[in-house]
């Protein structure tokens, strides 16, 4: 009884303390008073993203935002683990107050999620709350945070904790651990894909480097292990299969504009360029701070006397940084998928992440036979440069930038509903943009003047005619599209500029678009929903195992 007490109440301090962090974080990015947009309008897509969340079951299209020109961004980015922002944001009853609660609760869950993990990894508290501060409070997450403000990158920060120790445990042996694998990769994958992919590549890695291992010499083991990894993918397939296969139909049938592309060669970081700017606080540098350097200095004292499964971290360390950089000849991968990652330092959250385990782990060893006062100090000693790093660069960051844009509770809902991109627009659509944002309607190819008003799920127009006319409306064209007439269902035609076209008799014409999920984007969804179902039920399976076999153990 008093052993449950004690974690009780051990876990309580560190939960505040945890809140207490994310809190003060959530403070330092709003210091300000109010939220400055310095590197992009990023947090303006996201805050459009979540915003339209509110009819995402029914539509994937909210006519309400984007611009009301009918975006698809729901279809071609993941929505699920943001869904909870919108919550948060009707609970607020203001999209600048939600976002910081969001914001708070984020670094909040990776603190947790980062604590949790480690803890069951190495079963040592210290190293846990070394390994929470150093990944949670990060040089390279501020950057994300605070300068690029990439909510969806950031938000699959959370998840990588669950992965890397799922991974260490099938890597291990315990190859029963494949369903947590599958829940956190789907989750990335619902997340931030373009995580997802370079988390998929780092496995990948460790995997050919279990050859170099005592453990991995066996045929037993190798069938194992492919047994598992055969499981996780199909899972992961299902569970994701929700928002790839919809995206897939329409990349088929419409040919879209994608992300901006970007030369992959030019936007990796330059080695010495990233070393000079690590010992230095601009997080506009996109670099690895300087307590990430002092864990390399750590790697390259101590990776000779280590376990095989330090090394193994500190080896995907040093790689995610030389991914990072022009050292990879990334000019000839300029032209194939992996354009899609535009910026080659992406790979250094990986590497902050490895290296926060690495460091973590080194100062637990140093400390692991002291007293407890001096593991305290340890960790405070950790926690109080961490913060220290965040304050610093944050103010740094805020007197030297100049905004963008500024958004106010005052401003904000103005800000929403204005903001538009171009991202996953129909390719045809590109060279007449500015008639498609200016909501120009046009009868026979000639600009007409006429009122429309919008739902959620709908785009409604009035317009009269004298004659049988070809109505091009500014609502983009993808699958899924429905239009009534005078409550008749209409053939939708494509028009040349990629917009909604219909064939209207003369009379007066009231006009209502909308759109719906397709037959195969339904049966995706459910699909993936019976995945999730299935995994949830064989996780919840495999804890009473365990928690059986501990309760044998504990008998005897």
């Amino acid at each position: 009884m008093k052993n449950r007490n004690y974690l009780t109440l051990k876990n309580v301090i560190i939960g505040l303390l945890f809140i207490v962090i994310s809190l003060f974080y959530t403070f330092l990015f709003i210091k300000p008073g109010n939220i400055r947009l310095l590197d992009s309008y990023d947090l303006l897509f996201h805050w459009n993203r979540i915003s339209s969340l509110g009819n995402i079951f029914s539509s994937p299209v909210n006519f309400n935002y984007w611009n009301h020109v009918g975006n698809f961004t729901n279809i071609f980015y993941p929505w699920l683990t943001i869904l909870p922002g919108y919550l948060i944001f009707q609970l607020a009853d203001s999209p600048f107050t939600g976002f910081l609660i969001f914001l708070t609760l984020i670094t909040f869950l990776t603190l947790v999620s980062s604590y949790y993990f480690m803890h069951k990894f190495s079963t040592s508290t210290l190293q846990a709350l070394l390994f929470a501060v150093l990944y949670s409070l990060s040089f390279f997450r501020l950057a994300s945070v605070f300068y690029r403000v990439g909510l969806a990158e950031y938000l699959s920060y959370v998840f990588m904790p669950m992965v890397f120790y799922a991974l260490a445990k099938i890597l291990q042996g315990n190859f029963q651990k494949w369903p947590l694998l599958a829940l956190s990769l789907g989750l990335i994958i619902l997340t931030h894909p373009l995580t997802a992919f370079l988390v998929i590549m780092m496995i990948g890695v460790l995997v050919v480097l279990m050859l170099f291992t005592k453990i991995a010499h066996s045929w037993r083991y190798w069938g194992s292990l492919f047994l598992s990894a055969g499981k996780t993918l199909l899972l992961l397939a299902l569970l994701s299969c929700g928002f790839i296969v919809p995206l897939l139909e329409q990349k088929r049938a419409i040919n879209t504009n994608r992300p901006a592309l970007l030369n992959l060669a030019q936007t990796a970081q330059d080695p010495l360029l990233l070393l000079k700017n690590s010992l230095q606080t601009d997080v506009r540098s996109y670099s690895l701070g300087i307590i990430a350097i002092l864990a390399v200095i750590t790697i390259v004292i101590f990776i000779w006397r280590d376990t095989t499964a330090y090394r193994l971290v500190a080896v995907a360390a040093l790689l995610a940084i030389f991914l990072s950089t022009k050292l990879f000849p990334w000019q000839y991968l300029q032209n194939t998928f992996f354009n899609y990652l535009q910026f080659p330092w992406r790979f250094l959250n990986l590497a902050n992440f490895f290296l926060a385990v690495y460091l973590s782990h080194i100062i637990r060893k140093i400390f692991q036979k002291s007293t407890g006062i001096m593991q305290l100090l340890a960790f405070s000693t950790v926690l109080v440069g961490c913060l220290t790093q965040v304050m610093l660069s944050s103010q740094q960051l805020f007197e030297n930038t100049k905004p963008l844009a500024i958004v106010t509770p005052q401003n904000i809902q103005s800000k929403i509903y204005s903001f538009d991109q171009q991202d996953y627009y129909p390719q045809k659509s590109l060279p007449v943009l500015a008639t498609i944002k200016q909501h120009q309607f046009f009868v026979n190819g000639k600009k007409v003047h006429t009122f429309y008003h919008t739902t959620a799920n709908t785009f409604n127009v009035k317009y009269y005619s004298q004659h049988p006319v070809k109505l091009d409306i500014p609502v983009l064209y993808y699958q899924g599209v429905e239009a009534s007439v005078n409550n008749i269902r209409q053939k939708v035609q494509n028009s040349a500029r990629g917009t909604v076209q219909l064939r209207l008799q003369p009379g007066v014409n009231q006009i209502e678009i909308s759109y719906h999920y397709t037959f195969l984007a339904q049966v995706s969804l459910l699909i993936s929903l019976l995945a999730l179902g299935w995994l949830l039920l064989l996780l919840v399976r495999s804890t009473k195992i365990i928690n059986l076999n501990a309760g044998a153990d504990n008998s005897e």
